[in-house]
């Protein structure tokens, strides 16, 4: 059995499709403010755009934890993922959207570096 290898620009229409499909299920906590009153334990995946201030980083690393965080690349815009205005942070409650997605953005990210 082979495994499908998918291109960095495939992998983020899948990515964006399930940010879709999390949103209108209500598995996504879309903002700071919304992860700082979301129960941590809850939260198994936060994505932050690159261009998000470190203070904002350390705070909710310090909420979820570090290990939870993923920061995205300058091509990936969580504005336009939502179709909100100053979305930098988007938060996924655990689930088996959120464990695909979490996969997702680790190949996404491999395909970012070796670009490089």
């Amino acid at each position: 059995m082979t495994a499908i290898t998918l291109n960095k620009n495939e992998l983020r229409k899948k990515i964006s499709a399930l940010i879709h499909f999390s949103i209108r299920s209500g598995t996504a906590v879309i903002g700071q403010n919304r992860i700082d009153t979301e129960d941590a334990k809850k939260i198994g995946l936060v994505l932050i755009n690159s261009d998000t201030s470190s203070n904002t980083v350390r705070n909710i690393g310090g909420l979820v934890g570090e290990s939870k965080i993923q920061l995205l690349d300058s091509d990936f815009d969580l504005s336009a993922e939502t179709g909100k205005d100053g979305v930098k942070v988007i938060g996924f409650r655990n689930s088996e959207l959120q464990s695909e997605i979490a996969k997702l953005i680790k190949q996404y990210m491999r395909e970012s570096e070796n670009e490089r």
